[in-house]
């Protein structure tokens, strides 16, 4: 006989969502995203089967849902992790500073190899530019979504990553934010941004030295420190 997935069994992959889901915004490494694709729809399958809600009706776990069907069971993403300039000459505006860049035929690709549904969930919940597809404004805001999830049924998770994403909710919370982004960004005085993907982006690792640099971090809130 099968065993009864339970509600410990659903935070337990709660919980490792998150700690999956912050090692990647630190990440450089292509693989850490797929940690993330895999946790989405682990979680799904552990509530449903637990007999909690699920996400079926989240455009954003449905385009998570064929991304990972596809890196799993027919080829690669080849998903790179890219950042905005935190220190630029060029004014950039922006909800996010980080982007996980899919090539545009390998996006296709995905949606040729999945369902309508499945398709348009992609069209709407990821950013698409000239040569690629920015999925993690999807991937944020299915965290934004599984967060206000436990607290509507009453998940009570207990790791230092999922306190982390607490504290911004409830800065948010404080100051009238939104919690959901809509992802892409803006050179405010013009110029090509597709030129700007291509050699105006930071790696991971300078974003992180960079950030160190400039700013301090308490309970996953970042203060710029200024220069001296």
């Amino acid at each position: 006989m099968a065993r009864v997935v339970t509600k410990d069994d659903c935070l337990a992959e709660i919980k490792r969502f998150f700690k999956y889901y912050m090692a990647y915004c630190q990440s450089p490494d292509p693989d850490a995203v797929r940690e993330v694709l895999a946790s989405t729809y682990s979680i799904n399958d552990k509530l449903r089967k637990a007999g909690y809600p699920d996400f079926f009706d989240s455009d954003e776990f449905l385009a998570i849902k064929a991304i990972r069907n596809y890196a799993i069971h027919q080829a690669e993403i080849y998903n790179s992790a890219r950042a905005l300039p935190l220190a630029s000459n060029v004014p950039v505006e922006a909800d996010l500073g980080i982007l996980c860049l899919i090539p545009q035929d390998v996006i296709e690709a995905i949606c040729d190899n999945t369902s309508h549904e499945g398709r348009r969930a992609i069209e709407k919940s990821c950013i698409y530019y000239k040569c690629y597809v920015d999925i993690y404004p999807c991937i944020f805001n299915f965290g934004v979504q599984l967060f206000l999830y436990t607290e509507t049924n009453s998940l009570v998770v207990s790791a230092s990553e999922y306190l982390e994403f607490q504290s911004s909710i409830e800065f948010e919370r404080k100051h009238n934010y939104p919690h959901h982004v809509k992802g892409g960004f803006r050179l405010p005085h013009g110029g090509d941004i597709n030129e700007f993907i291509e050699s105006g982006l930071h790696s991971i690792e300078k974003r992180n030295e960079l950030q160190s640099l400039l700013y301090s971090e308490e309970d996953g809130m970042f203060t710029f420190k200024g220069i001296s």
